[in-house]
């Protein structure tokens, strides 16, 4: 075998054993991130039965540690305190609520999933602690989506008010769901969301014309 025929071998070989390597730092992180999700629902899962039995005020870590039979450094190798925890099965709600500007806002999801935890979302809500911990969530969830939909839209300096506004309509509309929840759901998700939907519109009319007229200018 000449020098060159042997050299290129040597990388050929190199290549493949990177290639090998890389493979399995892959499949390492995907056990590794099965892990963290297995961990983190147990744990998720634990603190929703606590707060079912006792409520949310009266759970405290070493009982979360305990019904998910894990040890205290793994707890906090995921969460600060119990209202991260809290706050971790409200994430699909941010992926959910996420919308590229010029895309239609969607409550539809936040009002099904409300419906569907409904004896967990009126134990949270009976609690002055957990319900400040969940309606700060909500509010902050609700405002991100509402900047992220009609703030590239607008002139800077009009972006004070613009957030004083945001802030206002995601309040409004947290009111509008905690409020279905404590009187038991009277109306469909379906109608819950067309009324959250016009609340919107109504509360932020004043950014959809400028964005308008911009728009039209442009």
């Amino acid at each position: 075998m000449n020098k060159s025929a042997k050299k290129s071998g040597n990388e050929d070989g190199d290549r493949g054993g990177d290639r090998t390597r890389a493979a399995g730092k892959i499949a390492d992180r995907r056990v590794q991130d099965r892990r963290v999700q297995k961990t983190r629902k147990l744990l998720s899962d634990a603190l929703v039965a606590l707060i079912l039995e006792k409520g949310y005020d009266e759970v405290s870590i070493q009982d979360i540690i305990d019904r998910a039979n894990v040890g205290r450094s793994t707890f906090y190798s995921h969460y600060e305190n119990k209202e991260q925890l809290l706050l971790f099965g409200h994430e699909h709600l941010r992926a959910l609520s996420l919308r590229d500007a010029g895309r239609p806002f969607e409550f539809l999801p936040f009002y099904r999933h409300l419906a569907e935890m409904h004896e967990l979302m009126g134990k949270l809500l009976s609690a002055e602690k957990s319900e400040r911990v969940l309606t700060r969530s909500l509010e902050d969830i609700l405002q991100g989506s509402i900047c992220r939909l009609y703030a590239p839209r607008l002139a800077p300096e009009e972006g004070a008010l613009f957030m004083l506004r945001c802030e206002a309509a995601a309040a409004a509309l947290v009111r509008l769901m905690t409020s279905w929840v404590h009187k038991g759901m009277p109306c469909s998700p379906e109608r819950m969301a067309e009324e959250s939907t016009a609340l919107l519109q109504r509360v932020l009319a004043d950014e959809r014309a400028v964005a308008s007229g911009r728009t039209r200018k442009a």
